[in-house]
């Protein structure tokens, strides 16, 4: 069986498309138009490809991972209940019920659950519901509103974190603080003033 074959019996096994063409059909026959919603139902737990929304908005169905990958640009608005990483270039808002995981320099507001950025830089304000983690090689440009953040690389913008700050050696803040609590190694430089907030009495 050559390669085209394998091919074919894969793709028919996989998604029922590709089978042996029928001797009896003719090119002058008119082609059976399926309804989306029919393809939706027999391609049910074989492929997320109609999950897919064309068009500057992107949605995905299945919760899981969104992958951009390197050498992808994208621009417009990526929203998603899963998880998000990119290591593709991208300009528009995130909005995301999971966790984003930037591996490349982009521009973007973004909103989730935790954000993780590495080796990268974000240009664009950032409202997280959980955790906020910076390593050294990386920095953000924009307004930060979080509920704890680990920074290792530098921030230029405000930060409002509702629980912890935590700024490692190499950590350059150029911006106001408000926090909860902060913890600061010794060689991290802020410019910028600090508020801490009033501890809850229970």
């Amino acid at each position: 069986m050559s390669k085209k074959d394998n091919f074919g019996q894969a793709i028919h096994e996989m998604f029922g498309v590709g089978k042996d063409p029928d001797p009896n059909y003719s090119a002058n026959e008119s082609a059976e138009i399926v309804p989306m919603d029919q393809i939706k139902e027999e391609t049910k737990g074989k492929s997320n490809f109609a999950d897919f929304t064309v068009g500057t908005s992107i949605s995905t169905k299945s919760y899981g991972a969104t992958y951009l990958a390197e050498g992808t640009t994208m621009k417009g608005t990526l929203q998603t209940k899963g998880d998000i990483e990119i290591a593709g270039e991208f300009e528009g808002d995130i909005i995301s019920k999971g966790k984003v995981v930037l591996h490349s320099n982009i521009t973007s507001n973004i909103t989730a659950v935790g954000l993780l950025l590495v080796d990268c830089n974000l240009r664009g304000n950032v409202k997280v519901t959980g955790d906020v983690t910076l390593n050294e090689s990386s920095a953000i440009q924009g307004n930060i509103h979080a509920e704890n953040m680990a920074c290792s690389g530098r921030i230029i913008g405000d930060l409002d974190i509702q629980g912890n700050l935590s700024l490692d050696a190499c950590a350059q803040i150029d911006g106001n603080i408000k926090a909860d609590t902060l913890s600061v190694s010794r060689g991290a430089k802020i410019s910028g003033t600090i508020e801490m907030r009033t501890m809850k009495k229970n």
